[in-house]
């Protein structure tokens, strides 16, 4: 019996190439709570991780968690006020999916964003119906770089996470696929190629054959 392939995707940085957005509503918050985020403090300690994960490493844990919360609602307003104007697709990504489907491939969604930004990204894109399912941050205990996210999207699947690849542009959701059992093909949207340990590292989808998959799926 042939296996199957299950195809894996983050949100932020692979379906959308956002990470521009996310950064600069950080900065508007630093400021506000006068807190210092650099673009490299942010790519290697904030990027692809849980809020919860997020606030530890900007307050050392020492933050309530009500005004924790309070500070992750103000600040994923503000990203999907900066990004709704220039909301779009990663390039080469629809064409991609639409293969995919035409193939019947299950695909799933990973994410460490919370419940409103799938809904506005999902939707605002017209994209859910292509999607087995989405794990979001609400349906994990433990943030990438632990690999439960993916191992979940796997069992929504019904697919052995071996039998998966991983589309992931952060560091930790590297970590996290792998982890997992999963193969990995990195998006160079937020970090540099060279940071990237994927299996496959691509630029965007134009760059994708399901030839390719197919290689990297052989064990």
């Amino acid at each position: 019996m042939k296996k199957k392939l299950g195809l894996l995707f983050d949100m932020d940085g692979v379906i959308v190439n956002n990470h521009e957005y996310h950064f600069l509503a950080w900065q508007k918050l630093a400021e506000k709570h006068k807190i210092e985020i650099t673009e490299e403090f942010y790519r290697k300690k904030m990027n692809g991780r849980t809020f919860n994960g997020i606030m530890e490493v900007l307050f050392d844990g020492t933050i309530a968690e009500e005004k924790a919360r309070d500070i992750g609602t103000e600040k994923e307003q503000i990203y999907r006020e900066l990004y709704k104007p220039h909301l779009a697709p990663t390039a080469g990504l629809i064409s991609f999916l639409d293969e995919m489907k035409a193939r019947n491939i299950p695909m799933a969604i990973g994410t460490s964003a919370p419940v409103e930004n799938v809904v506005f990204t999902l939707d605002g894109l017209n994209i859910r119906d292509y999607f087995a399912g989405v794990v979001d941050d609400k349906a994990v205990t433990q943030g990438k770089p632990h690999p439960e996210v993916y191992l979940k999207c796997a069992e929504l699947l019904q697919i052995p996470p071996k039998d998966c690849i991983v589309f992931e542009d952060a560091v930790s959701g590297i970590t996290a696929g792998k982890a997992a059992g999963a193969k990995t093909v990195a998006l160079a949207t937020s970090h540099k190629k060279e940071e990237l340990q994927a299996d496959m590292i691509i630029d965007d989808f134009t760059q994708l054959r399901l030839d390719d998959l197919l290689k990297l799926a052989k064990p």
